[in-house]
């Protein structure tokens, strides 16, 4: 299995990673993006991802994880670890295609993932 790290949030370098990014996508190859971006604020859509998705024609497929026991990390999102040997429940959402008819629609159906618990 090939990894591929790919680093840049803003201005020059996060467009450069995003263009990366499509040609990776577009060969097949699979991402995870937190689509907050690595900024923040929490739970506040940055509209990167859709771009990315709109460009390579992959369509989103939000996941959600689910621990029950969990401690927090001391950052801007606050971010939830499960403790060692928590059981874990992965929610799959259905998968959002976007396309230039649908943008902001797909925007919406996104950001909704990432609040509705």
């Amino acid at each position: 299995m090939k990894i591929r790290v790919l680093l840049g949030s803003r201005g020059e370098e996060g467009r450069k990673a995003a263009n990366d990014l499509v040609d990776l996508l577009r060969k097949g190859w699979s991402t995870v993006i937190s689509p907050d971006g690595p900024h923040g604020p929490q739970a506040v859509l940055k509209k990167g991802v859709l771009y990315i998705a709109l460009r390579s024609g992959v369509p989103i497929l939000p996941v959600r994880f689910i621990a029950p026991r969990t401690f927090t990390l001391p950052s801007w999102d606050k971010k939830p670890l499960p403790f060692p040997l928590s059981r874990v429940t992965v929610v799959f959402g259905e998968p959002i295609t976007v396309n230039e008819s649908n943008f902001e629609e797909a925007a919406k159906l996104l950001a909704d993932s990432m609040t509705n618990h």
